[in-house]
């Protein structure tokens, strides 16, 4: 469980493979699509806020819905006194 989560985030949050291959705008990740928001002096901080909403939102969901499954896993492990 702990392998797929971390391999889930790595995949998820990966920023610098995905900004060298990709040469389309429409076609850029959360995280590269939300780095490229930003200007050099101006920056649009409601339009951030909901980039990193949507970013965070599906990790948040995935780590609530196996919850349960992970501290199971973790509580098996432990020795009983």
């Amino acid at each position: 469980m702990t392998l797929a989560i971390y391999t889930f985030l790595t995949a998820w949050n990966d920023f610098m493979w995905p900004l060298i291959v990709l040469t389309d705008d429409s076609r850029y990740t959360l995280p590269v699509a939300l780095a490229s928001l930003s200007g050099e002096h101006v920056q649009d901080t409601g339009l951030m806020m909901a980039g990193s909403v949507l970013t965070v939102l599906p990790v948040v969901i995935l780590f609530l819905a196996l919850q349960r499954a992970y501290m199971r896993g973790v509580m098996m492990g432990s020795v009983k006194g």
